[in-house]
């Protein structure tokens, strides 16, 4: 029972630790300089769930991975939609801590993949190749990240609708 108690409480502290620091972005740090951009959908050179950098350069919204490139040039983007969701991390800690939740006494393993939950922003492209084809891309950036890769895709010339709480305050008599 002992050695059940400690595993537990082990996991429970090293599943806290990925997901601070995958939230503890400043504010005023920019997409193009972190790492931990997942794409989930969307880019055909690119395997789901990759992690790599998102940046707009010359021109371009370029996702870049160890292994691939992709780019979706500016002047193709026709919208740009943000939100946020809820995640659950993964890996070998993920792992480790669903194996530790169902062995875990009293139901309390419950409160261990709670802990292993983190919020992320969502960033949706919709855009259109040569073709005239029309495509969308979906990443996962860190929170709070998502209104400034929208902000500099805005300033490139990307073209975006208006955000929910704009269009409102513009529409009020």
């Amino acid at each position: 029972m002992k050695l059940t108690t400690t595993l537990i409480v082990a996991l429970g502290a090293a599943s806290l630790a990925p997901a601070q620091t995958a939230t503890s972005s400043s504010p005023g740090t920019t997409t193009a300089a972190n790492p931990n951009v997942r794409h989930v959908i969307g880019l055909d050179t690119i395997q789901r769930n990759a992690t790599g950098k998102l940046m707009v350069q010359d021109g371009a919204l370029q996702f870049t991975t160890g292994k691939a490139e992709n780019k979706i040039a500016i002047s193709a983007i026709d919208d740009i939609f943000i939100g946020t969701e809820t995640t659950q991390s993964g890996g070998k800690t993920g792992t480790a801590v669903k194996t530790a939740a169902i062995a875990a006494p009293y139901g309390s393993g419950k409160a261990l993949t709670i802990m292993m939950r983190t919020k992320v922003d969502i960033l949706t492209v919709a855009f259109h190749d040569p073709d005239g084809a029309v495509h969308g891309a979906i990443f996962a950036l860190p929170i709070g990240q998502a209104e400034q890769m929208r902000s500099q895709l805005m300033q490139a010339g990307a073209h975006a609708s208006l955000s929910e709480e704009k269009a409102s305050d513009g529409s009020k008599p």
